[in-house]
């Protein structure tokens, strides 16, 4: 249940918690590369909610976190595991499979204006002048991140804008669903229920592969070298912090801030992914990105600013 803080004490949770989510999720590429050089889309996903799933019943199972689904309607947690994780990781992996990068930029960056419409239509959430300005510029900043990028359009297929679409339009729906949810369920209760429901119906899928012998989860078991090594590391930081702790941070945050409030955070997972590529990749970074993060940040800002609410 939400608890009640007085109001500036609870938007200033609602934005570190938006803060936390959007560093996680912004080292996640790095490692999700990695452990892809081993493991398929399906077996990394079962991998990571597997252990995710765990990590939460042994923490319930000690007393760390506490769940209460008694008396409970399921129903809405249900539709909002149903879009997040399932939906959306499923459209997401062959989107960006079917697409170039910076077409999948563009359409999942349009995340915040969908979630600040649907917010507007089903929760009734009513945005100021500033914090639509804010929501604004943000979009744009994460669109001229995609186009400044070498994606190459002839890498699109059809098939590739529609998965892309339907992962956004997923996570527009969780965001709502969720925020709705807050009324009943606790952000811990709203995290277990997603982790456990990412392990079934992806862990199904992967154990088919690999019962045909089509993966490749063996080959984590094979030995220690440079490649396992990594793959290992991989899993355990996406089960972990990318699975727990940023879904966590999602549900915490939608329960303090308006859903298109708390949704704008994920183009901050833009900035962080840019600045990782640069200082640990070693990537080149020109005037027009940082042109394109400084709009990010500034939409971030003035979207989350006091008065905006």
């Amino acid at each position: 249940m939400k608890r009640c803080y007085p109001p500036a004490m609870s938007s200033m949770r609602g934005i570190a918690a938006g803060i936390g989510y959007s560093v996680i999720f912004g080292f996640s590429f790095m490692m999700t590369k990695e452990t892809l050089e081993i493991l398929s889309p399906m077996e990394l996903l079962a991998a990571r909610f597997l252990i995710a799933a765990l990590l939460m019943s042994a923490l319930v199972a000690l007393g760390a976190i506490h769940i209460d689904f008694r008396a409970k309607s399921l129903k809405l947690l249900a539709l909002m595991c149903l879009s997040q994780p399932v939906a959306y990781f499923i459209f997401e992996t062959y989107g960006i499979a079917n697409s170039a990068t910076n077409v999948a930029g563009i359409i999942l960056g349009a995340l915040p204006a969908g979630v600040a419409i649907m917010g507007a239509l089903v929760l009734g959430e009513r945005l100021t002048a500033i914090q639509s300005v804010g929501l604004a510029t943000s979009v744009v900043g994460v669109m001229l991140v995609a186009l400044f990028g070498r994606g190459n359009t002839a890498e699109t297929r059809a098939i590739g804008v529609l998965f892309l679409t339907g992962a956004m339009l997923s996570a527009v729906l969780f965001n709502i669903v969720s925020k709705k949810a807050a009324e009943t369920f606790s952000p811990t209760e709203r995290t277990f229920a997603m982790m456990w429901s990412g392990a079934i119906c992806f862990g199904i899928p992967a154990l088919w592969q690999n019962i045909t012998g089509k993966g490749h989860l063996s080959v984590l078991f094979s030995g220690v070298d440079g490649r396992v090594a990594a793959a290992w590391g991989g899993i355990l930081y996406l089960g972990t912090l990318s699975s727990v702790a940023a879904f966590f941070l999602i549900n915490y945050s939608l329960t303090y801030l308006k859903a298109s409030q708390s949704a704008v955070f994920t183009n901050l997972v833009t900035v962080i992914t840019v600045l990782a590529g640069i200082f640990i990749r070693h990537e080149a970074f020109s005037w027009s990105q940082g042109v394109s993060l400084g709009l990010i940040v500034l939409g971030i800002a003035v979207a989350n600013a006091k008065g905006a609410t």
